[in-house]
């Protein structure tokens, strides 16, 4: 049984509509930021909560198809351990990983979803991305940001987050830049990422840095254009990049 047969078979519709004051189809016409007003209301993982989030779910996934994916993710209580802003790591600690709908998981405080964040090198040119309104993470449009994306269900393996990750990695180089690993020099593991700013509450960054043994790649994908930029042009652009973006720059590029 899926999370949103066991929410459907927990929370009958008359109980729902009797909690909430509301019938089912009212709620679903209510925009995305209303309905997370009134998740607001209940404590979260109550049934009330639960209720509202399986609605959010099935709102986000007609405005954004691609949120049906089932994706990885953390519960928030499991990185305790892990200290807040840019840590500096080169393995990451073991943390036990669930998987489900990325539209139930997106705007959840008590979950995070890992994304594996590179740095695409090649000598001393570095390659970004400009993201289109089009893009899967509507939150990032407009911001120039590195190479990344959710560790998927297919990239998982069982008791091996890490290897997971990887894979979630290798996946997301070659859909949207067309990078392969026989074009890799190097791989390296340099950081983790944990914010609670905007979209950033919803993931965990883990960050890679790549060098590439020739820069002949470009975006793959219709809303990604594919910049090379060196460290001054990296200043010159950095108020346009994304948080995460701005984050790695400042500590792993710049700094060096």
């Amino acid at each position: 049984m899926t999370n949103k047969e066991t929410i459907h078979s927990s929370i009958k519709k008359k109980e729902a509509a009797k909690l909430l004051k509301c019938d089912e189809n009212s709620i679903k016409e209510k925009t995305l930021e209303e309905i997370l007003a009134d998740r607001s209301q209940y404590p979260i993982e109550s049934d009330g909560w639960e209720y509202l989030n399986m609605i959010k779910s099935e709102v986000l996934q007609k405005q954004k198809p691609s949120t049906a994916e089932k994706i990885l993710y953390f519960k928030e209580a499991d990185l305790e351990s892990i200290p807040w802003g840019f840590s500096k790591v080169n393995k990451l600690p073991f943390i036990d990983y669930g998987i489900e709908e990325r539209s139930l998981l997106e705007y959840h405080p008590s979950q995070r979803h890992p994304i594996p964040y590179v740095i695409v090198r090649y000598e001393e040119e570095y390659f970004f991305i400009l993201r289109g309104a089009g893009v899967g993470e509507s939150r990032l449009a407009g911001r120039k940001g590195l190479l990344g994306g959710h560790v998927g269900e297919i990239d998982a393996v069982p008791g091996d987050i890490e290897r997971s990750i990887e894979n979630g990695l290798w996946r997301e180089l070659e859909e949207e830049a067309g990078i392969k690993a026989e074009m890799v020099k190097k791989l390296e593991m340099k950081g983790i990422i944990k914010s609670n700013d905007d979209v950033d509450s919803d993931h965990l960054g883990v960050v890679y840095e790549i060098e590439l043994n020739h820069k002949n790649i470009q975006s793959k994908e219709d809303e990604l254009t594919g910049i090379w930029m060196t460290k001054g042009e990296l200043k010159h652009h950095f108020d346009a990049l994304e948080s995460w973006s701005k984050i790695v720059v400042s500590n792993l590029v710049l700094s060096n």
